[in-house]
């Protein structure tokens, strides 16, 4: 998996602030959100603002929610043939923040 691939998929996540479902969930939602992809030592990042996608790169900065997850993991998550809840239980994703912040992920995500 590349970092490219990785990018693009994090950029199609922003279509996903034009469903009036993920509009309200995110209303008033300021945060950043960090991916940690050990596999390919690469490290992205999401900016949300107001059920909004802000920005999408390559980088570490300072963020409410981290996400540690092989690149295989990500691209099972996208594509549903894994369970992001079995791949935390497995160990294959690992989080660090508040509980509304992944539970808004998971939202997202799905």
């Amino acid at each position: 998996m590349t970092k490219e691939k990785i990018l693009a998929q994090l950029k199609i996540l922003g279509e996903r602030f034009q469903d009036p479902k993920i509009q309200r969930r995110f209303k008033d939602y300021n945060k950043a959100l960090q991916f940690i992809f050990p596999d390919i030592d690469a490290k992205m990042y999401m900016k949300i603002g107001d059920a909004k996608l802000e920005e999408v790169a390559e980088g570490e900065i300072e963020s409410e929610l981290k996400v540690t997850m092989d690149s295989s993991v990500f691209f099972g998550i996208m594509d549903k043939t894994e369970s992001p809840m079995a791949a935390y239980s497995a160990g294959k994703l690992k989080t660090v923040g508040e509980v509304p912040d992944l539970l808004k992920l998971q939202k997202l995500l799905l």
